[in-house]
């Protein structure tokens, strides 16, 4: 058995990611954040990517016509976004390296929209570095540039996460997913079995992702702190306002002008 270190998350699991993925709906999630963009009169050629994983949604939007810059920290899901934009000969500028320190990648300020999907936010777990992964964004935005993001909910993890287990069979992997939340401390500990076949029968590894909620009060002291102006909170997928039984929230804001 392999158990996967603190900064080696998504390593295994990478390999299976894409399955396990496979019902999310991303051409679906690509048209919301236009169309958030657009509701807000930001004008976008240019996108930064952050935890971009295996690239569906770098290679959806490269496919419309934006030039995209990919970042993540797992090495193993940026070897399948590599993968996935050479088969679908699709270019995209594909990066390494952590969504609280893209200082670190001295990347050329200027772009026109930045986007962090799929709850990757909460997967930073104090509140430092939400902070400085807020101010980078915004120094690599362009004056007017926009910045939309989505974070998961305590009602979310409640609901669907807590004390649960799931558990799936692909034709050459599984994994077991066993999730506990600490209310106290608003953590979700997921630990991950994957087994994978190999050459001399099955290997398992063990993944432990850990994500926090952040209040949304919180989230917002913190993007004004860094320069940004609030233009809205949005309930899951659509353009109706946060409920208290809102599982997602897209936070839009805006570098100003």
């Amino acid at each position: 058995m392999t158990e996967t270190s603190e900064n080696e998350i998504y390593s295994a699991f990478a390999g299976i990611y894409d399955d396990v993925m496979r019902d999310v709906d991303y051409d679906s999630w690509a048209e919301h954040i236009i169309r958030l963009a657009k509701k807000f009169k930001i004008n976008v050629t240019s996108v930064l990517e952050i935890a971009c994983g295996t690239g569906v949604m770098t290679a959806n939007l490269a496919e419309r016509g934006y030039r995209v810059t990919g970042v993540d920290i797992s090495p193993g899901m940026l070897a399948i976004a590599r993968k996935r934009l050479t088969e679908t000969r699709v270019k995209a500028q594909l990066l390494h390296g952590s969504m609280d320190d893209l200082a670190a990648l001295r990347l050329e300020p200027g772009y026109d929209l930045a986007i962090c999907l799929y709850d990757s936010l909460n997967y930073l777990l104090d509140e430092t570095s939400v902070a400085r992964a807020f101010e980078d964004v915004f120094a690599l935005l362009r004056p007017g540039g926009g910045y939309i993001f989505d974070v998961t909910t305590e009602y979310n993890l409640m609901h669907n996460f807590a004390g649960y287990t799931f558990a799936e069979n692909f034709e050459d992997a599984s994994y077991i997913w066993e999730n506990e939340y600490d209310i106290v401390n608003k953590i979700c500990a997921s630990k991950v079995s994957i087994f994978k076949r190999g050459d001399r029968g099955y290997e398992k590894f063990v993944e432990v992702h850990r994500q926090r909620v952040y209040p949304n009060s919180w989230l917002k002291d913190r993007l004004q702190d860094a320069g940004f102006e609030m233009l809205g909170t949005f309930f899951n997928m659509t353009e109706k306002p946060v409920s208290a039984k809102c599982e997602r929230i897209h936070f839009v804001c805006r570098k100003p002008k």
